[in-house]
């Protein structure tokens, strides 16, 4: 999160210039009835609270922070200037927007509001996603909604606007379960056609610079948001197909694979469930490798933290088919959770990979050096190689080097791409 330019005096008064709905309800009730009836549109930010789980309650109030400070500035660009911006009391995370000026009956009409919601929601989005770094934008998550009711004398007023308000957070969900529908839909046609594509990132000595072999990562169709892959798996987890991308990713890793060169290794990420697989086992992993001239033990699957293993006695019973072949197994995104600690207890690794928040500054911050350090002794105990991930400055390389870490990939050695990359010259 860039918080900057959020944090000095005058940006935080300005974004808090927004008042709440209690302080604004006469004034909202007069235009209900001088109008005869009133539209509204919400935004809903308070699915973005799993931010505050994954990266603190400050870096959640600075998201909400951003997130004022962009609604404040909408009035007089994609609403009128009498419109009135409201937020809820405390917590800071659902405005409500009411549309001042009288329609005109006769050219009334809701797809009008739809409009108005629609180009709020896209001008948010855009300006939220500029001021928060690339892991954060799945769990950025703001809804809006739209509804309007007609002026009714013997309602009382606060009632007509909470039922209003109600109707908004409705058209709200609703409008994220079509989003949900359509992005299903698209994954699943992507996945039909397999348009998936690999991209390579070599793993390096970091002694010597050489390459010892390379992490195939899958893409999307380019141009399209499924090129990042942040949104390509996060959709298809949110969507419940993600063993089923999983599939077309491995399918495709191995048709990319051909030509990678001899004695280098394959770093495949697999989903846990997926060693339980029937088409990645028996004949059918035999005519893979066959066609790509790769043995098993120049493979090695990478279990990543972002997807725990439920269940460690059923991964260790399954993975042992692969293991007496030949194949390696690493536990991907070390440093970033609970779970792989306790793989790294029960299961036997070949590599364990230090995640990029770790590596990060790692020149700078001792504790992070000192977390290193363990690692590495636990590695040694255990028999297995680290693999620094996300090295992007010759600072962190030289402190990986002092703390003995033997191998490492990165922007500094080469961005992921196809066919395989060589080493950058630095």
């Amino acid at each position: 999160m860039n918080t900057k330019k959020f944090n000095n005096k005058g940006s935080i008064k300005k974004s808090n210039c927004i008042p709440y709905l209690t302080e604004k309800y006469d004034v909202i009730k007069k235009y209900l009835i001088k109008n005869n009836n009133l539209s509204m549109i919400l935004i809903d930010a308070s699915k973005t609270n799993d931010i505050k789980f994954h990266y603190g309650s400050n870096v959640y109030k600075d998201t909400l922070l951003a997130l004022k400070k962009i609604i404040s500035e909408i009035r007089g660009k994609q609403i009128r200037k009498d419109d009135i911006i409201t937020i809820n009391y405390k917590k800071g995370d659902q405005f409500y927007i009411f549309l001042s000026k009288k329609r005109d009956e006769k050219s009334f009409k809701t797809s009008n509001i739809e409009n108005t919601a629609f180009r709020i929601h896209s001008y948010i989005n855009k300006n939220i996603c500029q001021t928060t770094s690339l892991s954060m934008k799945k769990w950025l998550k703001i809804n809006v909604g739209y509804a309007t009711t007609i002026y009714n004398p013997l309602k009382e007023g606060k009632f007509q606007l909470d039922k209003l308000i109600e109707d908004a957070k409705v058209m709200a969900n609703y409008q994220e379960y079509k989003s949900n529908i359509r992005e299903k839909e698209n994954l699943q046609e992507l996945i039909i056609k397999q348009q998936i594509h690999t991209v390579f990132q070599p793993i390096v000595e970091l002694n010597t610079y050489k390459i010892i072999g390379y992490e195939a990562l899958s893409r999307g169709p380019k141009g399209t948001e499924f090129e990042n892959p942040y949104t390509l798996f996060n959709i298809a987890k949110k969507t419940g197909i993600l063993f089923e991308l999983d599939r077309i990713c491995r399918k495709q890793t191995f048709t990319n694979t051909i030509g990678i060169g001899k004695n280098k290794k394959l770093f495949i990420n697999i989903l846990p469930v997926s060693i339980q697989d029937p088409e990645f086992k028996g004949k059918f992993l035999k005519n893979i490798l066959n066609n790509i001239k790769l043995t098993p033990h120049s493979i090695v699957l990478e279990i990543s933290e972002q997807h725990a293993i439920e269940n460690l006695s059923v991964f260790k019973r399954e993975s042992k088919y692969y293991t007496d072949l030949g194949f390696a197994i690493a536990i991907d995104d070390t440093g970033t959770g609970y779970s792989n600690l306790k793989a790294l207890c029960e299961l036997k690794l070949d590599y364990i990979k230090l995640d990029i928040s770790l590596i990060h500054d790692l020149n700078k911050n001792i504790i992070k050096q000192e977390i290193v350090k363990s690692l590495i002794n636990i590695a040694n105990n255990i028999k297995s190689s680290i693999i620094a991930e996300g090295i992007e400055t010759k600072t962190e390389l030289k402190t990986l080097l002092d703390l003995g870490v033997p191998y490492g990939q990165g922007f500094l050695f080469a961005r992921p791409s196809s066919p395989f990359p060589e080493i950058n010259k630095f």
